[in-house]
């Protein structure tokens, strides 16, 4: 998803609500579908009520909500009117064209937006539609109480009380890195943890990867955050244990491979075997080719999940041994 995603879906739903000018209004049911080639799913469509003032419905220069845009070339032919508009945000510009055709009690429109973020092309498209359903209203109270409800929304967004860890900060990062964001921020607080966290926490490293493959440089936190992604690796994978091994494996092959090893001898070497044939019992099982039937270090991945399996003495492999020892000692 593009980065800016959350500003850009604003700048779009300001073309197409009230600005605060003093005048009486009337209640309008404005349905509208956005899409952006390219992302993973669709948006769905949205309705709302509006208040527009008497008069406005089929003007984009009044009913544009968004001081980052500006109309241009607006011309009304009939019942049908047309625009060119240009939306500068944080330095990053869009232009677009938009028309409309207008009945008595409603309308129908388009708009075409397409420009670059951070140096990649982005398009978008959206659909709409407006129905007078009447009654009396103040475009300026309402636009206040939409800026009421608009800020009650973006403060649930943000509530960070529902992150309980670095991992979940980072899954909910769509919300705090996209500039324009109302969660732009926390932008700071994410990136100290992301640098704390991610050299040593097996799930929050998980998480960076994951999110960086996703969205690759679109919504990379790692550039984002400036975090050095050689040196993150690097110390996450000392870190490699039985109880993450599983997760960091594919991300740390040479460490996993030494663990597996250091598994494996600890396994070989604990194991019963007579004093005639120890030795070349070790040097076999460390091959990984012996042939007890209870052979868990016959693999690498088997010896990692017997260390991370473990959690005393009282294993699988342990029960085994000692009824082996018991069968040996009386006969049977």
């Amino acid at each position: 998803m593009n980065r800016n995603f959350v500003a850009i879906l604003g700048l779009m739903t300001g073309l197409l609500t009230v600005a605060a000018y003093a005048a009486p209004g009337e209640y309008w049911e404005v349905t509208s579908k956005m899409e952006m080639p390219g992302m993973p799913f669709a948006m769905p469509a949205t309705t709302t009520k509006v208040c527009i003032p008497k008069g406005a419905e089929n003007n984009p220069e009044k009913t544009s909500g968004d001081k980052s845009c500006k109309m241009t070339d607006v011309k009304t032919v009939g019942n049908k009117t047309t625009w060119k508009a240009r939306c500068d945000r944080d330095g990053e510009v869009m232009t677009g064209v938009g028309e409309q055709t207008t009945t008595a009690n409603g309308y129908d429109g388009k708009m075409q937006f397409s420009g670059k973020s951070h140096g990649q092309d982005m398009n978008m498209n959206m659909a709409f539609s407006g129905k007078r359903i009447g009654g009396s209203c103040d475009s300026e109270e309402a636009v206040k109480k939409a800026k009421e409800d608009a800020s009650k929304l973006n403060a649930q967004m943000c509530d960070t009380s529902r992150y309980h860890n670095t991992a979940e900060w980072i899954s909910g990062s769509g919300l705090i890195l996209q500039e324009g964001s109302p969660c732009a921020n926390q932008r700071k607080q994410l990136c100290e943890l992301v640098r704390r966290d991610t050299p040593k926490d097996a799930d929050a490293y998980n998480a960076l990867i994951t999110n960086d493959q996703m969205t690759g440089n679109m919504l990379s936190i790692a550039k984002e955050c400036k975090l050095d992604m050689a040196a993150t690796t690097k110390s996450i994978c000392k870190t490699i244990n039985g109880e993450n091994y599983n997760r960091l494996s594919a991300h740390c092959p040479a460490q996993a491979k030494a663990y597996r090893e250091v598994q494996r001898r600890k396994d070989c070497e604990g194991r019963s075997y007579t004093a005639e044939t120890r030795a070349a019992d070790i040097r076999k099982c460390l091959s990984g080719k012996s042939d007890s039937p209870d052979d868990s270090a016959s693999g690498d991945a088997a010896a990692a999940q017997k260390s991370s399996d473990s959690s005393g003495s009282n294993t699988a492999s342990d029960v085994l041994e000692a009824a082996k020892k018991l069968k040996s000692k009386f006969g049977f």
